[in-house]
């Protein structure tokens, strides 16, 4: 007879399961050989009345670690949810910078009490850690790292690190200053592990990439991150005094909330929207946008209405006016993506931004004489009217090569008038390439058809 093997169950369904027969010793089971990421995952999949629940389950130092994975709906909902006593003790868990971040999402009131409430050398930390912008070095750097002075051994800096081992998570690098606390330069602990104990520290001390300024913007510091393989940085001010350090799970974050940021402005949301936001807010934040792309629409209809007399003399022109509109925007979309991407990653500047121009010009008109060719091709078969695959495919040469420039142009004049270059970037393109591709099309139209008619 032959065996049916039985289906396995996803940890979420394991876990519905678990919920639905109140089994909170299983669940609690369940969650302590898995990864606060996973945890995290699994509750934000959970109905709201449930996600509480299961997060005061958790044990205190793993609850510190899951908050911190949670997705920002949830974690807002949490936040809300639990008393000033219970979050006051997961906060104190955390590192300076992740208390720092969660207590920049508290209300006033929380805030305070929960700062009265820690450890009062905690609380002077996380004090000075939210002066700085949180798009700064100083803002996703920690406090805690492993210093020793000038004067020290290699036997000095590994006691320095058995001490912190408790207290400090990932110590890839020993910062070493003088006796005013200002920054040398960094020694690699594969160093202290296999010099000679008694060795002076100054002879293995890397002065290379040692530090960044507390002001300099995270996407700079990423960006540094990645050309030199950094794991950790120094943070100094202005008179090179060590702030903190950066480590690269500090980037990892830093570039995933850059990249959604600009992800967001270029379709006109908020960066805080999310598809399970209040629908109030939601509304709030994407209308105006809304209404800002309805006004750049209705700059083609006016320039459609300026041409109505040429409509009415070819009315076969209505049926490849989107067409040629559509390929502008696309074409002007490919070259922005490109443009907003290579801005972000410092890869374009003003120095090579003509460079730039030039080689999109380049793809532009080759781009644009190979589809004008197929379209005017395929109107002429359709329509049997020659005169209008001439036109049509003049107007997509014009209409692609003025989208490939417009996908140029408009982020890097929005980044000379100190604005982002992702925000309205595709709005102003589409209203650009649409009013342009009609005005290109009809204008060729009207020209042409006084002559040949």
């Amino acid at each position: 007879m032959t065996k049916v093997k039985k289906k396995e169950l996803t940890a979420l369904e394991t876990l519905k399961d678990l919920i639905s027969r109140n089994r909170e010793f299983d669940i609690i089971e369940l969650f302590s050989a898995m990864h606060p990421a996973d945890i995290a995952d699994l509750i934000d999949e959970l109905e709201e009345e449930d996600r509480l629940h299961l997060f005061s389950l958790l044990d205190i130092d793993k609850a510190s670690d899951v908050i911190l994975e949670l997705s920002d709906t949830s974690r807002e909902q949490l936040i809300e949810d639990l008393s000033n006593e219970k979050l006051t003790d997961i906060i104190e868990e955390m590192e300076s910078d992740d208390k720092a971040d969660i207590i920049a999402e508290l209300s006033h009131d929380q805030a305070k009490a929960v700062l009265e409430a820690i450890e009062p050398e905690e609380s002077q930390e996380v004090k000075e850690l939210l002066k700085y912008a949180e798009d700064t070095a100083g803002g996703i750097m920690q406090s805690e790292l492993v210093s020793v002075k000038k004067q020290s051994t290699i036997n000095d800096a590994f006691q320095a690190v058995a001490d912190a081992k408790d207290v400090i998570e990932n110590i890839h690098n020993i910062f070493v200053v003088d006796e005013e606390n200002k920054l040398i330069g960094t020694v690699p602990l594969q160093s202290i592990i296999t010099m000679k104990r008694f060795a002076p520290i100054v002879e293995v001390i890397d002065e290379d990439i040692t530090s960044v300024p507390f002001d300099m913007d995270q996407e700079e510091v990423a960006r540094l991150f990645k050309k030199y393989d950094l794991v950790s940085i120094g943070v100094v001010d202005k008179q090179q005094h060590l702030l903190g350090r950066i480590t690269i799970d500090d980037v990892v974050d830093a570039i995933q909330e850059e990249t959604s940021e600009d992800i967001y402005r270029i379709a006109g949301l908020g960066q805080d929207d999310t598809i399970f936001h209040k629908t109030t807010d939601s509304v709030k934040k994407r209308l105006p946008w809304l209404f800002l792309n309805l006004l750049t629409a209705l700059t083609s209809v006016l320039v459609i209405g300026f041409f109505e007399d040429t409509i009415k003399m070819m009315v076969a022109l209505v049926f490849f006016m989107p067409v040629v509109a559509g390929l502008g925007g696309n074409s002007g979309g490919q070259t922005l993506a490109l443009i907003i991407r290579g801005m972000a990653l410092g890869e374009i500047t003003f120095e090579n931004a003509k460079r730039a121009l030039l080689r999109q010009i380049a793809v532009g008109i080759a781009n644009g004489v190979a589809v004008g060719i197929v379209i005017a091709i395929i109107a002429y078969f359709w329509k049997g009217i020659p005169v209008l695959g001439l036109i049509l495919g003049m107007a997509m040469i014009f209409s692609i090569f003025a989208g490939t420039m417009a996908g140029v142009l408009i982020p890097l004049a929005l980044k000379k008038l100190d604005l982002d270059p992702a925000l309205g970037s595709n709005i102003l393109l589409t209203a650009f390439t649409d009013a342009f591709g009609f005005f290109s099309y009809l204008t060729l139209a009207t020209i042409f058809l006084k002559i040949f008619t």
